[in-house]
């Protein structure tokens, strides 16, 4: 009979230090889920600072066939040297040349076989364009999904790029807010080209309908 109560004694006492290994274990995993913590990049640095009305003067896509402001779905991603240092421009260009980028207005532009837009490349840094002389650690990636024919793709096409040149030149990918991306903001971005496909093609059939 003393032996049966030891054994019981020895297997509440097991039981109960699982227990407590388990809740423990729970509460570690689930204050982890909250300490996610995403370092923002750093506007300051001792070369040329980013420059908000440069950009967005290189960035504006108002050529005339595009619809208004309002209206536009931009997309946006910077790649930022990862120690600030300048990148070499002529090793961009010609980067961007081998891409199928073409030159306009002193910024690239990534062109379909169609001869149309698909997202530009600029140069985050003041003036915002990429010359012989032309320093800068950070470049601007923009695409206004509302003028292209197949969002999806262009995002796709967009995030290779940027993960090419990332590798390349060593640079971070950021948000248009220079934050590091995640998977879940890719992910966000691919949801918004999925459902602005999904509403053009329903244009599409309503305007063949009509």
């Amino acid at each position: 009979m003393g032996i049966n109560a030891e054994i019981y004694l020895i297997g509440l006492s097991v039981l109960t230090f699982l227990i407590i290994v388990f809740l423990f274990i729970k509460k570690i995993s689930n204050s982890g889920k909250l300490k996610v913590k995403i370092e923002k990049v750093s506007d300051s640095t001792n070369h040329q600072s980013f420059d908000e009305g440069a950009k967005q003067a290189t960035l504006k896509f108002d050529d005339g066939q595009s619809e208004k402001i309002e209206d536009q779905e931009l997309v946006i991603l910077n790649l930022i040297s990862v120690d600030k240092s300048f990148f070499d421009v002529d090793q961009i260009i010609g980067f961007l040349s081998n891409y199928g980028a073409v030159l306009n207005n002193k910024y690239f532009s990534y062109i379909d076989e169609q001869g149309t837009e698909i997202f530009r490349v600029a140069n985050a840094l003041n003036p915002g364009t990429f010359e012989v002389d032309s320093k800068t650690f950070a470049v601007v990636i923009a695409s206004n999904l509302s003028s292209v024919a197949d969002p999806v793709n262009t995002v796709k096409t967009m995030i290779e790029f940027s993960i090419n040149f990332s590798e390349k030149f060593h640079a971070s990918l950021c948000d248009e807010e220079r934050t590091p991306i995640t998977k879940q903001m890719i992910s966000h971005i691919e949801t918004r080209a999925q459902d602005l496909a999904r509403l053009k093609q329903l244009k599409n059939v309503n305007n063949k309908e009509n």
